[in-house]
């Protein structure tokens, strides 16, 4: 299954236009961390529903994710952050019940082995409508591009299916930090519901900062609710611990 693609090309471009705009009036930040992925939920697609634990064997892992952002002093132009996370994982298990996906039956006592990959790129386009010395508010919209897939195979009998995905989500952004001294702490939700699917995206985060340095863990809730897009639905969980280190200039 191949869902339409965003014309990212057109996004290359509207942020290769902005880097013209003087240097002076803009801040960038860059950061990297690990990222904990905890999986819960299931998946279906032209069969009926699989548990990711119970019924695939899927692994709790650790990944990474990244984040960019360009702030400026240029009135009505917004903001923007990009954020790229990392979500790849496998699972090798006895089934103990039949299962059947993209159409292929894979029946009880099966060892099946799986595949599964959901990266996440997320454009952030935000405006801040309070920023103090010590607390800062920024609302916005964005869209998240899920790109992966899920592979079966059973290794008893050879039988496998599979689907690629690439699933455009728009949603709304809210964050609200705290300042103390060095210190940082906030939280950051997306989120939006449509035709019967929803998704939400929340972190809880503190930190550091010194000078252009700055470091922050936290704590980071995902759902994922699919309602019947071109056969495929989901309701997944993804949640962890992250880390993340970063500087500006």
């Amino acid at each position: 299954m191949a869902i339409k693609r965003i014309p990212f090309q057109a996004l290359l471009i509207g942020l290769l236009a902005f880097s013209v705009l003087p240097a002076k009036a803009s801040q960038f930040s860059f950061s990297i961390g690990p990222q904990r992925e905890l999986f819960r939920g299931w998946v279906k697609y032209k069969g009926n529903e699989i548990d990711v634990k119970d019924d695939l064997h899927i692994e709790d892992k650790t990944k990474f994710q990244a984040s960019f952002e360009w702030r400026h002093k240029i009135k009505l132009i917004p903001d923007v952050k990009v954020d790229y996370l990392h979500v790849r994982t496998s699972g090798t298990g006895i089934i103990t019940k039949d299962i059947t996906f993209g159409g292929v039956t894979f029946n009880v006592s099966d060892k099946v082995h799986t595949d599964f990959k959901a990266d996440q790129i997320d454009v952030t386009f935000f405006y801040n409508p309070v920023e103090q010395e010590r607390f800062n508010v920024q609302v916005g919209l964005g869209f998240k591009y899920l790109t992966g897939y899920v592979y079966l195979k059973s290794l008893t009998t050879g039988d496998y299916s599979n689907t690629d995905y690439d699933i455009p989500v728009p949603y709304l952004y809210a964050s609200a930090i705290a300042k103390s001294s060095h210190f940082r702490f906030g939280i950051e939700g997306k989120g939006l519901a449509y035709s019967g699917s929803y998704f939400y995206d929340w972190k809880l985060k503190g930190g550091v900062e010194y000078g252009r340095l700055f470091a922050n863990i936290g704590f980071r809730y995902e759902r994922l609710k699919i309602d019947d897009v071109e056969d495929l639905s989901t309701d997944l969980k993804i949640k962890g611990i992250f880390g993340e280190a970063g500087v500006r200039f």
